[in-house]
C-alpha cells in the first residue's frame, strides 16, 4: 500500500511561513517587469543626449586645440597662417605637403599624413583632429574610422604669393587671388572682427575632401552672386542638429542649425527657410574685407 505523501504545513515553522509571505506571484512578476522596461525607456533618452553632450563638449575641446595650435604657429612663423594646398589625383583632391594637413582623409587608413601637416607639432596629438560624435569609416574600409573630421575655412588663408585662378582640373590654391578679400596676417584687423571669423568647422561626413571648407560666393566679396547662395562643402549635424565652430580669436562655440544638413552634392542650393538661414549665418562668419 502507498504511504500518503507527507503534507508540508508551516504551522510551528515561522521561517518558512516567512518564505511564503516573500515570494511574488506571476502577476506580480509581470508588474515588476513592465514597471523596469518604463522606467529603461524613460531612462535611455536622458542617457542618449548625455552622451551626445559629453561628445559635443569633447568635439568642443579637439577644436579649442586646433584653434591654439593654428595661433600658435602664427607666432612662430611671422603672423603667417598656415596653407590650404590641394592637387587633383583622380578625382580626388590630396592635400600638399606645405598643408596644415597632409593626404586625402577619405582614403587615409591611419594618422601618418596628420602628423606630416605643418600644424601638427602644435596640437601633438592625432585624436584631436577627429570628432568623437563622427562615425563616418574610409572608403573601401568600413570597419575603420576617419582620422579627420574637421576642416579650415578656405576665406581664412595664408598671406602667400598670389597665383592665378582658384579651381581647375589639377589644383586647388586656397591662397590664391579667387579669394578676393586678400591676403591679411592673424593679428590685423577685421570685419568682422576676429571673434566672429570662423577657421575651423565640424565638417559633414559626406562633404569632407581636402583641408578647407568652402562657403559658396559671400556677397559682399562678389557682389550679389549671379546663380544664387549655393551649398559647397557642407557643415556636419551631428551634435544634436549642431556642429561646433572654433574662431580667430581662439574661442569655440557649438552652432544649432534651424535646418537638418542632408548632403545632396557639392553647389547645390539651399532649401528654403531655415536652410537658407544657417546658409547666411555661416557666410557672415568669414572676412567681409573686399581687396
Amino acid at each position: 500500500m502507498r504511504t500518503p505523501a507527507r503534507q508540508v504545513t508551516t504551522e510551528g515553522n515561522p521561517a518558512a511561513a516567512a518564505w511564503n509571505r516573500r515570494a511574488f506571484t506571476l502577476i506580480e512578476l509581470l508588474v515588476v517587469i513592465a514597471i523596469i522596461a518604463i522606467l529603461a525607456a524613460l531612462l535611455l533618452p536622458t542617457l542618449s543626449r548625455a552622451k551626445a553632450t559629453g561628445q559635443s563638449a569633447s568635439c568642443l575641446n579637439n577644436l579649442k586645440q586646433l584653434q591654439a595650435g593654428f595661433l600658435m604657429y602664427a607666432d612662430d612663423n611671422g603672423d603667417r597662417q598656415a596653407a590650404l594646398m590641394s592637387q587633383a589625383v583622380g578625382s580626388d583632391f590630396q592635400d600638399l605637403p606645405g598643408s596644415w594637413v597632409v593626404g586625402y582623409v577619405r582614403r587615409d587608413t591611419n594618422s601618418d599624413n596628420i602628423k606630416t601637416g605643418v600644424m601638427y607639432p602644435y596640437v601633438g596629438s592625432p585624436g584631436v583632429f577627429h570628432c568623437p560624435a563622427d562615425s563616418s569609416t574610409v572608403s573601401g574600409n568600413s570597419g575603420l574610422r576617419r582620422v579627420r573630421s574637421y576642416s579650415r575655412c578656405g576665406w581664412v588663408r595664408a598671406p602667400e604669393d598670389f597665383a592665378e585662378g582658384y579651381f581647375d582640373e589639377k589644383q586647388i590654391d586656397l591662397r590664391s587671388s579667387y579669394y578676393t578679400n586678400g591676403p591679411y596676417k592673424v593679428s590685423q584687423h577685421h570685419n568682422p572682427p576676429a571673434s566672429s571669423v570662423f577657421v575651423f568647422i565640424d565638417d559633414h561626413e559626406s562633404s569632407i575632401f581636402c583641408g578647407a571648407f568652402i562657403v559658396e560666393q559671400p556677397k559682399w566679396v562678389y557682389g550679389e552672386p549671379p546663380g544664387g547662395e549655393l551649398w559647397f562643402s557642407l557643415p556636419a549635424d551631428r551634435h544634436q542638429q549642431g556642429c561646433n565652430l572654433s574662431f580667430l580669436d581662439g574661442h569655440v562655440e557649438h552652432w544649432r542649425w534651424k535646418a537638418p544638413k542632408v548632403y545632396r552634392g557639392y553647389q547645390v542650393s539651399p532649401t528654403p527657410g531655415g536652410d537658407a538661414y544657417d546658409l547666411a549665418r555661416l557666410q557672415e562668419a568669414v572676412p567681409h574685407d573686399p581687396l
